[in-house]
């Protein structure tokens, strides 16, 4: 019966962080922008999962946070979804090998992986051209990404302290309550740290 309400409990606080965070990053107004650069809010909370509560959850919540991503930019589904699911087993296991979950920590997650995904789009756009008549040089496609990154790392950075935070302690597991982490292994212990 506890192990239900468990889930139960993930199910739902999951499902509103990925609706809540998915619609906000669309309809954020333009004053939220830092420089012109909203703040990419699937990605932080695939990152911040995949790092606070292991590979599973981050898997999961990669897939479902790429998918609300594919869903309301109206394009084909799939690429939001792989990219964000990679990204957050990867933020799953970066740091954790060699260091305790802690707060510091995470916001450099949030840091790196927004440079890869940065980086990841300007591949992809540059492999596979959006407009099969219009191509473009690997430069014309870089140097917008490299100007606008520092500006969206920043917008990333700023929503990502409170995010963490609403995870630590209003996220899917009660503070203190998880004992079934199962990349234990990796880190030596499921204890999450503020400090």
């Amino acid at each position: 019966m506890m192990r239900n309400r468990v889930a139960v409990r993930k199910i739902i606080v999951y499902a509103v962080y990925v609706m809540i965070l998915g619609l906000l990053q669309v309809t954020l107004p333009d004053n939220w922008m830092f420089q012109g650069c909203r703040p990419d809010l699937t990605l932080i909370l695939a990152v911040l999962c995949g790092y606070m509560f292991g590979s599973s959850d981050g898997f999961v919540i990669g897939l479902a946070s790429g998918l609300m991503r594919d869903l309301l930019a109206g394009r084909s589904l799939g690429l939001g979804m792989l990219l964000l699911m990679y990204i957050a087993l990867l933020s799953s296991v970066l740091f954790r090998q060699f260091f305790r979950r802690n707060i510091l920590l995470g916001l450099a997650q949030i840091e790196i992986m927004t440079v890869l995904y940065a980086f990841l789009m300007t591949m992809i756009t540059f492999m596979i051209p959006l407009l099969p008549d219009v191509t473009h040089s690997w430069l014309d496609l870089a140097k917008p990404a490299l100007l606008a990154l520092p500006a969206q790392m920043i917008a990333n950075l700023l929503a990502g302290i409170p995010l963490i935070f609403l995870l630590a302690f209003l996220g899917p597991y009660r503070r203190g309550s998880r004992t079934d982490d199962p990349d234990e292994e990796i880190v030596g212990g499921s204890v999450w740290r503020v400090n």
